[in-house]
């Protein structure tokens, strides 16, 4: 007999890497960076503001002052158009054999909208909607000898205006959405 088994459903088990899509803001991202590797990371953080009263002090109220939203993947692609994204800013081009990514002197961020698209074992998906995103700004491309070439990609949401579908934000859904949809 096993113990200390919960109930499961393994239908909700998930594992493995996913593909990025990256787009104009109010609409689906329809582009992918490529072939990603290892991890990829949604990590979402809220900052508490904690009140305190009496003697002794006990905890009577918290607010939220800060949310930040963070994906990170790793590419492992040589697409100079990636590295704009990953940077926020970078002029590309292109003539014949060549490709370039010119970098330097730009004071803004571009922003774009994210999506990480997971296909379950079972078929389901992890739908992931990062409506308002810049890049890090931070690149670390490593030139590994006897790995692949990695290029991390990290995305901060700001507070977005549209979704996907070009419709208003809630006020309490302005950074991101998931779905899941069962096979």
């Amino acid at each position: 007999m096993a113990y200390n088994v919960p109930t499961y459903d393994t239908s909700r088990f998930s594992f493995g890497p996913g593909v990025l899509y990256i787009g104009a803001q109010g609409s689906t991202p329809a582009t992918e960076i490529g072939a990603v590797k290892g991890d990829a990371e949604l990590s979402v953080e809220r900052t508490r503001l904690e009140v305190f009263a009496g003697s002794p002090q006990s905890k009577i109220a918290q607010y939220v002052t800060k949310e930040e939203v963070i994906l990170k993947v790793t590419g492992i692609e040589w697409n100079l158009d990636n590295l704009n994204f990953a940077l926020g800013a970078g002029v590309t081009g292109a003539s014949n054999p060549n490709e370039t990514f010119e970098f330097g002197g730009d004071m803004n961020f571009s922003n774009r909208a994210v999506r990480f698209l997971h296909i379950a074992a079972d078929g389901s998906t992890i739908d992931i909607h990062l409506f308002k995103c810049e890049g890090s700004g931070k690149l670390a491309i490593s030139f590994k000898e006897t790995d692949m070439h990695e290029f991390p990609f990290e995305f901060h949401t700001l507070e977005g205006v549209t979704g996907f579908d070009a419709a208003a934000l809630a006020a309490n859904k302005k950074h991101f959405k998931i779905i899941r949809t069962k096979a």
